[in-house]
């Protein structure tokens, strides 16, 4: 008898937790205000001191397991070593596109992996040095969304990009440019509305 009633006992726990954690969110949409700081990993030309910034988002949710996340977004860096007297140096991802694996799939605590590609900008500083370029990148993160509401969540992520940034294209035929990469770690935090 004491055999069977803990066994019911632990059925009806596993099938409490069980449904708290595959928890379907109402909404599927989700916009969101984003602060973020990029740490350069590896120096290249110009080379850049950490820098702030912010950005916005748009996901949407195919379902518990899976988003496709749009972002723009914009850090300002100040140069450092040869770079040093380089300020105001705007880094722009207009615009990122992940998708994203969300590894529990639903509930309050929502972990995520995202792989993605971007277009990417860098702006000429306060010298006019030939630092500005556009590109293409790829980025890989880690993150999780914490629900407060169905309508309401906090989120954190860490991103790695790799990027390829042309700064110059010399006359056709001269068989000269100029590019350079950058290779950015980006810690965010955001707030997001989900409708």
């Amino acid at each position: 008898m004491m055999a069977i009633r803990r066994h019911l006992i632990c059925f009806t726990a596993m099938t409490i937790m069980m449904g708290s954690v595959f928890v379907c969110h109402a909404a599927d949409k989700t916009i969101s205000l984003i602060g973020m700081g990029n740490i350069m990993l590896i120096q290249t030309s110009p080379q850049l001191d950490p820098g702030p910034g912010g950005g916005v988002s748009f996901d949407y949710r195919f379902n518990n397991q899976f988003s496709l996340e749009t972002t723009v977004l914009v850090t300002t860096h100040d140069g450092k070593g040869t770079s040093n007297d380089e300020g105001g140096i705007e880094f722009l991802g207009i615009p990122t596109l992940d998708l994203k694996y969300y590894v529990i799939g639903g509930g309050t605590f929502d972990p995520y992996i995202g792989l993605g590609i971007g277009a990417y900008a860098i702006s000429e500083g306060s010298k006019e040095n030939g630092t500005n370029g556009v590109g293409m990148g790829a980025q890989i993160s880690v993150g999780f969304d914490y629900y407060l509401s169905q309508s309401f969540s906090l989120g954190f992520a860490g991103t790695f990009r790799s990027i390829a940034i042309i700064t110059s294209l010399d006359a056709p035929g001269s068989g000269t440019s100029n590019a350079t990469a950058l290779l950015p770690y980006t810690l965010a935090g955001k707030i997001g509305f989900h409708f």
